[in-house]
């Protein structure tokens, strides 16, 4: 074997180009021909006088010849890279006859073997990248895609690019890697990744995003009818990502108060809207100091010309007055946690709502005869449990800090000074605002310097019982529901909770390394993609009783893999072996219950 290097000259441009092939020399009737065995491409990273020691390292691989000298492991990770293609490229599904006809020997092939030769290689997962590409499929991205004018190649990468969100989660740059180095969904597509530019990783993303309204409002209706959803309820909600970096090329990139405490980092804020069954049906990117109070009239374009119009639902940071008024002005009927927090008589709570695991919820419907509204007055026995839990833990460590900045004032080298311990105290109150509120905190000065003497404080319990009792009110508008499934409604906003912590956590939605705001948005986007694809998942398994978080599904079908196994025969031949391994009860499990076949791929083998 041998590597050719290559010129051709384009018919249109004139331009010459370069590229490389694998080439072995063959004896045939009509003398020595030379046959391509592979196309090595452009950019073939290594010197010229390498590529001898590169093709006879891949020859060595093919054949089981072991080398004496190891090779340089630039040319070691090249060469084992083209053997793998070479050798999936000549290899034959092995089929057998299964007529009345065929003989028992003929189903078979034996071969004799040195079992010490015997070695598994190139091992690449297709547990999660077997259940992600079906239901790729299922959702018909394949159609949409070709609808909007993507050549099969760009299908190809889109694919890739939202299952390696699934599978290995990561920004582009890491599922290019995984494409290359772990995954064997270029067998499951039957296609290869292998000769994949990271360019064009990036530009499926810029193709993606430029078709972001197309593909959700189809993504809507598909997962509607497969799943015969009708969309009565829809919950909004908001989270932030911070940037790697300082992210100067995106206008909306802003510090703000980041849910992740990571204040430190430019922020971007992501608004999803939600159905019943937590599919997302619409995404919106705003800047990262976005006022979460002033964006809902997004969720009100996507709603207002919906015939029945289904129930917001929404959390306190969203409930202004302004936002309220708005949805009445358009007759959108809504559930919201109001933000001012009232203390209730347990007295005339009437209903148990909930009674579950220890925990009761008791409630009653109030007409509010100001505002045209329902509201439902809560107690949460568990609500008041955790909050009272936050209440003793605050309030230790905030009478820590303040026993420590007055213990100072009779130490030698401790802060003395008046304006000092104001200063001291005002920092201390505003990093434990939850508590500090409810402290009456008084300095005493010395009347004849610029020192202070002590520090007094005195807790307001009866003021901290109506914040930490457990009590809060929802206010409801068109929503012509009891008081049970009323805050089943409201409590269907957990599901947002849920997509944006597998957002964050299992889709690789947070941190942000991009630089461009086209490459930031289509990273955000193609997160919400593979979503979609993770919750079709999960909800076909939920409605076969399993009920496992995405995180407890990759972790157990990574071991679905498919590996080659090499070894030698009696007469010096060597036998590569592509399979998938025997699936196990965890793996038959999951794809019984979404009707896909236990062998995602045949048997290939190559002598």
């Amino acid at each position: 074997m041998f590597i050719r290097k290559c010129i051709k000259t384009d018919k249109v441009t004139g331009k010459k180009y370069f590229f490389y092939q694998l080439v072995e020399v063959v004896r045939t009737e009509r003398g020595p021909r030379q046959v391509t065995l592979l196309n090595l491409g452009a950019d073939l990273e290594i010197e010229p006088e390498e590529a001898k020691a590169l093709a006879n390292r891949i020859e060595e691989i093919v054949k089981g010849i072991h080398s004496l000298l190891p090779s340089p492991p630039h040319i070691e990770l090249l060469a084992r890279r083209f053997a793998n293609e070479l050798i999936k490229k000549k290899s034959e599904v092995f089929q057998y006859e299964t007529t009345h006809e065929t003989k028992l020997e003929q189903q078979f092939d034996y071969q004799t073997v040195d079992i010490n030769t015997l070695k598994h290689e190139h091992s690449r997962t297709i547990g999660v990248e077997t259940i992600a590409y079906a239901t790729f499929k299922e959702l018909s991205l394949e159609e949409k895609l070709q609808e909007l004018g993507c050549s099969r190649r760009q299908i190809e990468v889109a694919a890739a690019v939202i299952i390696g969100r699934l599978a290995g989660p990561g920004n582009e740059l890491a599922t290019h890697h995984w494409l290359k180095n772990e995954s064997g969904l270029d067998e499951v597509m039957e296609t290869n990744f292998q000769n994949l530019a990271l360019r064009k990783v990036y530009e499926i993303g810029d193709l993606l995003l430029s078709n972001k309204d197309k593909i959700e409002q189809f993504l809507e209706i598909k997962e509607n009818t497969i799943f015969n959803i009708q969309d009565r309820v829809l919950l909004y909600d908001l989270t932030n990502t911070y940037f790697e970096g300082l992210a100067e090329g995106h206008a909306g990139a802003h510090r703000g108060k980041s849910k992740e405490n990571r204040t430190d980092c430019p922020l971007i804020t992501l608004g999803v809207v939600l159905n019943q069954e937590g599919f997302i049906k619409r995404s919106h990117i705003f800047s990262g100091n976005v006022s979460e109070p002033k964006i809902l009239n997004k969720i009100v374009q996507d709603v207002v010309g919906n015939a029945t119009k289904p129930i917001i639902v929404m959390d306190a940071g969203l409930s202004t007055e302004a936002n309220l008024q708005l949805l009445r002005d358009e007759k959108i009927p809504y559930i919201v946690v109001s933000k001012k927090k009232a203390h209730l008589s347990l007295i005339n709570l009437e209903e148990i709502v909930k009674d579950e695991d220890g925990n009761i919820v008791k409630a009653k419907l109030v007409k509010n005869q100001e505002t045209d509204e329902i509201e439902l007055h809560c107690h949460s026995e568990g609500r008041q449990k955790k909050e009272k839990a936050i209440q003793t833990t605050f309030q230790q460590r905030f009478e820590e800090k303040l026993k420590k900045i007055a213990s100072g004032i009779t130490k030698p080298k401790g802060r003395k000074k008046y304006d000092k311990i104001l200063h001291s105290i005002g920092r201390l109150c505003e990093k434990y605002r939850v508590i500090s509120s409810y402290y009456d905190i008084t300095v005493h000065p010395d009347n004849k310097s610029e020192y202070a003497i002590a520090i007094d404080w005195q807790f307001k319990e009866g003021k901290a019982q109506v914040r930490f009792d457990g009590c809060y009110v929802l206010r409801s508008y068109g929503v012509n529901l009891p008081a049970r499934e009323l805050w089943k409604t409201y409590v269907m906003l957990t599901e947002v909770e849920d997509a944006f912590r597998s957002m964050k956590t299992d889709l690789s939605l947070r941190p942000v390394f991009h630089k461009k705001e086209h490459r930031i948005d289509a990273h955000l986007f193609i997160t919400v993609l593979a979503y979609h694809i993770m919750h079709t998942i999960r909800f076909k398994l939920r409605q076969n009783g399993l009920r496992f978080s995405w995180g407890t599904i990759r972790k157990n079908m990574r071991t679905l893999t498919r590996t080659t196994t090499v070894m030698k025969t009696k007469d010096k031949k060597q036998i590569h072996a592509r399979v998938s391994v025997e699936p196990e009860p965890f793996h038959k499990k999951i794809l019984s219950a979404l009707k896909i076949s236990f062998l995602p791929k045949p048997k290939k083998t190559i002598i």
